[in-house]
């Protein structure tokens, strides 16, 4: 462990200087001096206190997963929408057969799609003022459609995108904006637009062509330039959706807050049906109900504190109802199988 631990250090020393400048932009950089004004004329640091008492609901997912002697997988994934008291659950228990390349993208599409399920269970009794997501609309809507290694939902892509589109379809009819919340973001969008935004000099041309083919992000900008809490310019988004139905366009609109500079950025797409900006009612909701920076809303919060699969339920209720109910004998968690072999 400690040679380990050396040779973590030396790597840390050799290549300090470039991780960090690949966090945080260094202070004497060219990049900062290319980005400094215009992304001043587009973070917003007013940030507005409306005073909401509105009801806000919000929705997360959890799985576990276990693979069998045969080869095929145990899926759980389970989805709470929570209102208040009131709890609006979508479970998926599978046993299938599933690529492993395709593993982690099949599960995703499971718990977005579960989690849809759930919110359109919730519209079907409440209407809450909002919804909550932990997540982002842009990668659900943008979704990859390539045929998936997993026996029976080869083409799944096609029930989960009818049902998103039933759920962003429910929200705009009962007006009620869902906002999603991701803590990790690959968004390029706002950097794109201040590109867009720079006046352009000859000395620029090169810098600007050059950072067109960076794959650095949105928060990279925000952490390295923000100085205090804020927002950026929030803007509009178009996607186009395939369903059985045809061909949908939905326009979002997405922003970057920093509810405070020692914390990372909070990515936030917010569909209502409509065109137009953010409206100050949920940038208000969404700083206040910022904790810290790992309790980035305290709604989603208390939805995943529900949802969450523990560990003595899995084990001791799902598998062992699992064995009971089919008769084989083939899970035991390690620490009865460490007690089994002593004794």
């Amino acid at each position: 462990m400690n040679d380990t631990f050396s040779e973590f250090m030396e790597f840390l020393k050799k290549n300090r200087d470039e991780i960090r400048n690949d966090l945080l932009m260094p202070y004497d950089s060219p990049r900062r001096m290319l980005y400094s004004e215009v992304f001043r004329r587009n973070y917003i640091t007013e940030i507005p206190e409306v005073p909401f008492g509105k009801e806000i609901a919000a929705t997360d997912s959890t799985e576990t997963v276990r693979e069998l002697y045969n080869g095929k997988k145990l899926i759980l994934i389970r989805s709470y929408s929570v209102l208040g008291t009131h709890r609006y659950a979508s479970f998926i228990p599978l046993v299938i057969s599933v690529g492993r390349d395709d593993v982690q993208r099949f599960l995703t599409m499971l718990m977005e799609h579960s989690e849809h399920m759930s919110m359109l269970k919730l519209l079907e009794e409440r209407k809450p003022d909002y919804l909550l997501v932990d997540g982002s609309i842009s990668g659900r809507i943008n979704r990859q459609r390539r045929p998936l290694v997993a026996e029976g939902y080869e083409q799944f892509h096609e029930e989960y995108s009818d049902t998103l589109s039933k759920l962003l379809d429910r929200s705009a009819e009962l007006s009620i904006p869902l906002v999603f919340m991701a803590k990790s973001s690959e968004s390029r969008v706002f950097r794109e637009f201040l590109l867009q935004e720079l006046g352009r000099t000859k000395l620029q041309e090169d810098i600007i062509r050059a950072e067109h083919e960076t794959r650095l992000n949105d928060h990279y900008l925000v952490k390295s330039l923000a100085s205090s809490a804020g927002y950026t310019r929030p803007l509009a988004q178009r996607a186009s959706l395939r369903t059985t139905f045809g061909e949908k366009e939905y326009t979002y609109n997405t922003t970057h807050l920093l509810p405070d500079p020692k914390d990372l950025p909070v990515k936030m797409d917010v569909y209502s049906g409509k065109d137009g900006i953010i409206e100050d009612d949920i940038l208000s909701l969404a700083f206040w109900g910022y904790g810290d920076i790992k309790v980035h809303n305290i709604w989603l919060a208390d939805a995943d504190r529900l949802v969450k699969f523990r560990n003595d339920e899995v084990e001791g209720i799902y598998m062992r109802a699992f064995e009971k109910e089919i008769g084989i004998s083939l899970y035991e968690t390690r620490g009865e199988r460490r007690a089994r072999i002593r004794i």
